[in-house]
């Protein structure tokens, strides 16, 4: 061997030695063996994680992904403990920790579909999924005071029912105090998806949404802004320039993108001014439809547009959006202002086209008779196209899956307070007509609303109980897919299979009572199970299971 590749060989041992780095052939780990107790190694994943190697396991028949850290102080305590807190679809669980042989081990979720690395998206497909739950997952780590500070494709990761996505990869993530906090650290991150302040060892939350605005731009275009810079081109080019769109990339998703990536954060705190960086509700506003001014102009695509006062129940309105939500909430007298005729003549001295849609909805009511709340919901909608969120009756839900997260907890409570609500939507199918006015491209949203309506059309006919429809609604408008049996949660098949195991090894007559609990004498499953197995996308074993009990 070489002299020089003998000193090469000795400065990196010493090197790894004062860094605490166990060495390539000290750390690989043979299949079979067992991690933090009850978790079997399979085999080496090939991926590079860099600061750690991966690796496959099984523990009652569920595959897991270990995260065996070659830095022996890799693992900070206050970091776990944040992490262990978080309890969110959107941010894969930390099931483990321990040590193999020095090394740090982590027990992650294993997300067989891989990560978001080189997927493309449409614009619909981005505003359906993707960006509602890294907003989610992006708020349940800040509200834990965990900042992620490495958000990139690679680190969003396919769930199993091949829609929404979690964020995984905390190795360089920092415990903070609160959201709020500035922090200050020289810690490692991707310099083409950064923060221009990241340049300036800076970091606090709107850090990480700068990530996702770049992690967007990627997902639809298929590079990054900053593809093939170096890291000294990008800090510079970041002080002086905007993004680049290109042309195919519609203006709704550029004005997002744009409003994330704002570089100055000099008003971070001050939320009344719109040159700032865009966050958590600015993004869920922005999935609501609402109006908003993008940082850096007088105003955007999103901007309100205004009227003449409107006096509306003590106040006065300007905005046709906002009038549009007050109206709403005051559903009685939100009806009087439209069959009165208040809502036309008004809308006459301003706007032409809203004036005929009011006297249009007017006149259906005459030929109409007990009509009247769907034509006024009907109108909500066209006085204000760019709204997402569903109102009936004087319920507002920021968006369809809000409703259906109140819906699932309340049937998850027992609360038959609202049964009636839920009947008048479904009689009404007022669930197709949203999607078709709000997400004409939502494919699966429509399907969605037509195969509740359908299945609520076919327990009215066999006169049978609607609650299987109420569960299959809400888990379905939710993207829930967590199930609640006896006081335990579960959100894989695997894992009631798992508890199953455990109850039977704990007593038979307890899986006795737990069996009939999920499958009646009659071979009836239970109404929650059903609607749950359906929305991760098991219908097509149902069948199978219902066929074979024939």
């Amino acid at each position: 061997m070489a002299k020089e590749t003998l000193v090469n060989e000795e400065i990196l041992a010493l090197y790894n030695r004062q860094e605490g780095i166990i060495a390539r052939q000290d750390r690989r780990i043979a299949e079979g063996t067992v991690l933090c107790g009850c978790y079997t190694v399979c085999r080496q994943m090939e991926v590079d994680s860099g600061e750690a190697d991966l690796y496959l396991c099984t523990y009652r028949d569920t595959q897991y992904a270990a995260k065996v850290y070659r830095r022996q102080a890799a693992l900070r305590e206050e970091l776990i403990e944040k992490l262990r807190t978080i309890d969110s679809p959107y941010i894969a669980r930390l099931y483990e920790t321990g040590m193999h042989n020095g090394c740090p081990v982590e027990i992650w979720p294993y997300f067989a579909g891989g990560s978001l690395q080189g997927r493309r998206y449409t614009a619909e497909e981005l505003e359906e999924t993707v960006i509602p739950c890294i907003n989610e997952g992006l708020k349940a780590l800040h509200d834990a005071g965990i900042l992620h500070k490495d958000l990139k494709p690679s680190n969003v990761m396919l769930q199993a029912d091949g829609r929404t996505v979690a964020l995984i990869d905390f190795g360089i993530s920092t415990a903070v105090e609160d959201s709020s906090t500035v922090l200050f650290t020289k810690s490692g991150f991707t310099p083409e998806y950064s923060a221009p302040e990241t340049f300036r060892h800076i970091f606090y939350e709107g850090s990480d949404y700068y990530s996702f605005g770049v992690t967007l731009f990627e997902l639809f275009c298929g590079y990054t802004p900053y593809a093939n810079m170096q890291p000294e081109e990008i800090e510079q080019y970041l002080t002086v320039q905007r993004l680049a769109f290109p042309e195919t990339m519609p203006e709704r998703l550029q004005a997002l993108i744009q409003a994330l990536t704002y570089y100055d954060i000099t008003s971070r705190h001050d939320l009344d001014n719109p040159n700032r960086r865009w966050t958590y509700a600015e993004v869920r506003r922005w999935l609501d439809g609402e109006p908003q001014v993008i940082p850096g102009e007088g105003r955007g695509p999103a901007a309100a547009e205004t009227m003449p006062p409107y006096a509306f129940l003590g106040r006065t309105y300007t905005d046709p959006a906002e009038l549009t939500d007050a109206l709403a909430r005051n559903w009685e007298e939100g009806k009087k202002q439209l069959f009165r005729g208040f809502l036309t003549a008004h809308f006459r001295t301003c706007s032409p086209e809203l004036a005929r849609k009011c006297q249009a909805a007017e006149d259906e009511a005459l030929r109409e008779s007990g009509r009247d709340d769907r034509i006024f919901w009907k109108l909500l909608y066209q006085l204000n196209p760019r709204v997402r969120r569903f109102y009936w009756k004087g319920q507002v839900f920021e968006s369809i899956a809000a409703f259906g997260r109140d819906m699932l907890e309340r049937l998850w409570d027992g609360d038959t307070s609202r049964y009636a609500f839920f009947d008048s939507v479904l009689s009404e199918k007022l669930l197709s007509a949203y999607a078709a006015w709000t997400a004409p491209r939502n494919e699966r949203l429509k399907k969605a609303a037509a195969a509740i309506e359908d299945s609520y059309a076919l327990e009215q006919i066999s006169r049978t109980g609607k609650r299987r429809t109420y569960y299959l609604m809400a888990y379905m408008l939710s993207g829930q897919k967590l199930l609640l049996l006896d006081g335990e949660q579960f959100r894989t098949v695997g894992e009631l299979a798992n508890y199953m195991r455990d109850v039977l090894d704990t007593s038979m007559e307890r899986f006795e009572a737990l069996c009939h609990r999920l499958v009646d004498y009659d071979g009836n499953l239970d109404l929650q199970l059903e609607a749950w197995l359906i929305a991760i996308g098991r219908q097509n074993e149902i069948e199978q299971w219902r066929a074979s009990i024939l």
